[in-house]
């Protein structure tokens, strides 16, 4: 694995939220279009890149690495849980320890985390991601709204929730992938095509709403430094060392390496506002963690998965 190819693929995913950023900030982008980008994103874009990254040769290899990597998931989120809910005993006079533990718990699987998958560890990857990301999905609208919602008094859950096109798509790929059914051209070409604009769009929307934070904010902010080398070095250096004498497949253990050092959950702003959390610390978070994160993603890849 080359260090220079790997920084290459980081930054080239940086200079596009750049692009993001510098075109909120002429005012090409603004609060509704970026809300409606970032839908089209999750409705439309991801999940035709799912069912693309899906139509690979069925063998029973595969449904055993699947089951496994449902595992692996599993129990990096629940060792990621206990880190987030140490938090209280750390920062005890907080009252926005709800976003500390949203970040730390949730990383940015879905914006950043597809697309850098892709490009260190190859196409057949995002096939896998995707499974691998299915309790993020459940755990995000559950553990997550908890988290910024323990000020609310009259929270509630509803299931219909966990029914989005992301998670839709994950199965509509798996039951084309065990089918072993090809999709007809006319319709695989489209899906192409809308798959492969994931990537670029998902890190304008990025950039387009760090610049709607209060960026200059978060450097004086000591607590989310904490915050940064707990999502960013701690937690994939911590599932290093849990995984590696574990699992003999590199794919497979490189897959919770790589979503584990990804930056802040990109909706960490848009659920805190949905919520009425602190949306300022949030985006502040966000920005922090995904600027630090251009060095951390190559250092951890070269290190750890090398």
């Amino acid at each position: 694995m080359n260090l220079s190819n790997i920084f290459i693929q980081v930054l080239v995913l940086f200079i596009l939220i750049l692009v993001g950023y510098i075109a909120r900030k002429k005012n090409l982008l603004d609060e509704h279009s970026t809300s409606k980008l970032s839908s089209l994103t999750m409705s439309i874009f991801l999940p035709a890149m799912i069912v693309n990254s899906m139509q690979i040769d069925y063998s029973p290899q595969m449904i055993d690495n699947i089951f496994k990597l449902l595992l692996i998931s599993a129990f990096m989120y629940a060792f990621t849980f206990l880190i987030a809910y140490s938090l209280k005993f750390i920062f005890k006079s907080s009252k926005d320890i709800g976003i500390y533990q949203y970040v730390v718990m949730f990383s940015n699987v879905g914006f950043m985390g597809y697309p850098i998958v892709e490009a260190i560890l190859g196409k057949k990857a995002v096939f896998y991601t995707a499974i691998f990301n299915l309790p993020f999905n459940l755990l995000v609208l559950t553990l997550g709204t908890y988290f910024l919602s323990k000020h609310k008094e009259d929270f509630s859950f509803s299931f219909k929730s966990l029914i989005n096109p992301a998670i839709l798509s994950i199965f509509i790929g798996l039951i084309i992938f065990v089918s072993g059914f090809n999709i007809p051209n006319f319709i695989n070409k489209p899906l192409t095509m809308l798959g492969d604009i994931t990537t670029p769009i998902s890190m304008l929307i990025i950039g387009s709403m760090l610049c709607a934070s209060s960026a200059s904010e978060c450097f004086f902010n000591k607590k989310l430094y904490f915050i940064g080398f707990i999502r960013l070095i701690l937690l994939p250096v911590s599932i290093y060392l849990l995984f590696k004498g574990q699992i003999k497949d590199s794919l497979l253990l490189s897959i919770p390496i790589v979503m584990s050092a990804m930056p802040a959950a990109a909706n960490t702003a848009i659920m805190a506002d949905e919520y009425d959390a602190n949306t300022s610390l949030a985006s502040q978070a966000v920005f922090l963690t995904t600027l630090f994160s251009i060095v951390t993603i190559p250092f951890i890849s070269i290190i750890l998965l090398s």
